[in-house]
């Protein structure tokens, strides 16, 4: 049986119902330390009754339970049973039995205030308000210096919309505590809820009354008569403040409050942004306002120059958490701001997070759109650094380790990253990790590990043009599995035919399968698409179409192909001695 003690009452239940002569080993069966002289139902009762706390108190429950059972079938009057089986009846969710024993152990130990705070509490869960408030009622006239009493009536009759006897109850408490601003303003919001604007006023002039040199219930009595529409009123309390305290805080903020509900927006928007930097507003407030400013500049897309002149005055002063900068950086985002103004706001809240994904993700998108790659390892290198189970930054480690021709280093990266990756990841992301996998594993000439790669992309995205391009040109090179090679180059074709790139792979496997004509046909149309206009890196293309040439007996042409070659890469010893000997050699 589950069991939860009861809160409160479980100490002075066992100072009521005391041990004498025994004693209870946590996890034991207790032992008499002498024989009890049991004579009367009563006495027997109440031995059960102390054997029952034992062995709950040892976790025995449904020993317990049977114990405090028969307690009360002994003695029905014995409260301290009828109390723990209540308890127990209510773990059973019995509820109707729980409550009928806990009110009748509470009328007959009507001393007790912790039976009675618990029945209150059972009526309360029982949603039996009506009963919760007589029996609240009754503990305050039986405890009438007890103001937590009156706390718990007043939220009964808050609940019920009860709003005279709330008063009342408030009063009391005032009585008993003096005057506070919690407590007046509690009264002017139930005043409030009566309609009686009057009273309610009433309640914070005689709040601002009794604190005459607490400036806030100043400003709070302006603020009363601004929201009740008194606005002549409110401005004679403001402009008296003006006078005396110009640089109130509070008085700001309720000026601009007034400004905008009287039709001055300048005047309001002046107010605001003055109140916001001022140094003595809190963080919390400072946020909120600035939230209004910076979402209500979106939604009129208005002019950013004002709203970001006051980002840049309130990330200048030290910041205790990331949430101004956050706002900031969301802010700019949004509005499209150029990246250079973003980064150090981005840079700022990383320096105060170090692990604020938003932060770093939004400079690593900077970093790819600018193909920034010394940004993109150390954004990326940090987050490892930090313990990021992210697999992106690994892969994205990967691709600038790969740019700065690390590939060592770039293969860990990306294996680790792997490694991150589980059913939820995103799939694209997977295959794109093991398709330059595979083309790190080539750059460092281990090609049986860059086909395992690239089987284990096509596998999850078989279709992936790029991937089928190079596995199928890399197995050229090395003459293997030439027949499978054709197959992928051709599908690699079939999305994208007209890539010169695809189609130059296609005419080396044609080439290597000594199938010289077709190969020709096809470099052709490679050497059509590229035009005259061609890059250093397409080197490879043109000495491809010699090799070609040559053997197809072309041998002019192919030298033609070989020397324009040279021209446009880096050439090699082995170009050139094709170019010298005007023939077709092999690596």
């Amino acid at each position: 049986m589950k069991h939860t003690t009861y809160i409160g009452g479980l100490v002075a239940v066992l100072l009521m119902w005391a041990l004498p002569q025994r004693l209870c080993a946590q996890g034991s069966t207790p032992e008499l330390t002498e024989p009890l002289q049991v004579t009367t139902d009563a006495e027997r009762a109440e031995a059960f009754f102390l054997e029952g706390l034992c062995q709950q108190m040892s976790a025995h429950y449904s020993e317990a339970y049977d114990l405090f059972s028969h307690a009360l079938a002994l003695n029905p009057k014995h409260v301290g049973a009828l109390y723990e089986l209540s308890n127990y009846a209510r773990h059973l969710q019995n509820d109707s039995l729980s409550l009928v024993q806990l009110e009748q152990a509470a009328r007959l130990d009507s001393e007790n205030f912790w039976l009675k705070q618990a029945l209150v509490g059972l009526y309360v869960a029982q949603h039996r308000n009506d009963d919760a408030v007589r029996q609240l009622e009754q503990m305050t006239k039986q405890y009438p210096e007890r103001s937590d009493l009156l706390m718990m009536l007043a939220d009964m009759y808050q609940r019920d919309e009860n709003y005279k006897s709330l008063v009342r109850t408030l009063d009391r408490i005032e009585l008993l505590e003096g005057k506070s601003e919690q407590l007046s303003m509690q009264k002017f919001r139930t005043y409030v809820q009566m309609k009686d604007e009057q009273r309610a006023f009433d309640e914070v002039q005689a709040l601002a009354d009794e604190y005459p040199n607490d400036e806030r219930y100043q400003v709070l009595v302006g603020d009363l008569h601004c929201d009740l529409g008194h606005y002549e009123k409110a401005w004679t309390v403001y402009e008296k403040m003006l006078q005396t305290s110009p640089d109130n805080i509070n008085l700001q903020l309720s000026l601009a409050n007034y400004y905008e509900k009287t039709g001055a927006d300048s005047l309001a928007q002046a107010t605001l942004e003055r109140a916001l930097v001022h140094p003595s507003l809190d963080s919390d407030t400072q946020l909120r306002l600035m939230q209004f400013i910076a979402y209500d500049n979106i939604q009129q897309k208005g002019d950013t120059t004002q709203v970001m002149n006051l980002f840049r005055q309130l990330l200048a002063r030290p910041q205790a958490d990331t949430r101004m900068p956050e706002l900031a950086a969301r802010y700019m985002v949004t509005r499209d701001i150029p990246s250079a103004e973003v980064k150090p706001v981005l840079h700022q809240l990383l320096s105060i997070e170090p692990e604020a994904e938003m932060a770093r993700n939004q400079l690593l998108s900077y970093a790819i759109a600018e193909e920034d790659t010394a940004a993109i390892v150390h954004l990326c290198k940090t987050a490892v650094d930090y313990g990021s189970s992210d697999p992106v930054y690994y892969y994205y480690l990967g691709i600038g380790y790969f740019q700065q021709n690390k590939s060592r280093a770039a293969i860990d990266a990306v294996k680790k990253g792997l490694a991150k990756t589980d059913d939820k990841s995103n799939l694209l992301l997977i295959t794109n990790m093991y398709a330059i996998l595979g083309d790190l594993y080539h750059r460092t000439g281990d090609d049986a590990k860059a086909f395992e790669a690239y089987d284990s992309c096509l596998i999850y995205r078989p279709d992936d043009a790029l991937v089928l391009n190079n596995y199928a040109y890399y197995l050229s090179l090395k003459k293997q599995d030439l027949d499978r090679a054709e197959q992928m180059s051709r599908r690699s074709l079939e999305q994208e035919g007209q890539n010169p790139t695809y189609l130059d792979t296609y005419a080396w496997i044609l080439f290597q399968q000594k199938r010289y004509d077709e190969a020709r046909v096809c470099i052709d149309s490679v050497l059509v698409l590229l035009g005259d206009s061609l890059d250093p890196d397409e080197d490879s293309i043109i000495e491809h179409a010699g090799d070609i040439y040559a053997k197809c007996g072309l041998t002019e042409q192919a030298v033609e192909f070989w020397e324009k070659a040279q021209r446009l890469g880096k050439g090699s010893a082995l170009l050139e001695k094709k170019i010298r000997k005007r023939k077709y050699y092999e690596k």
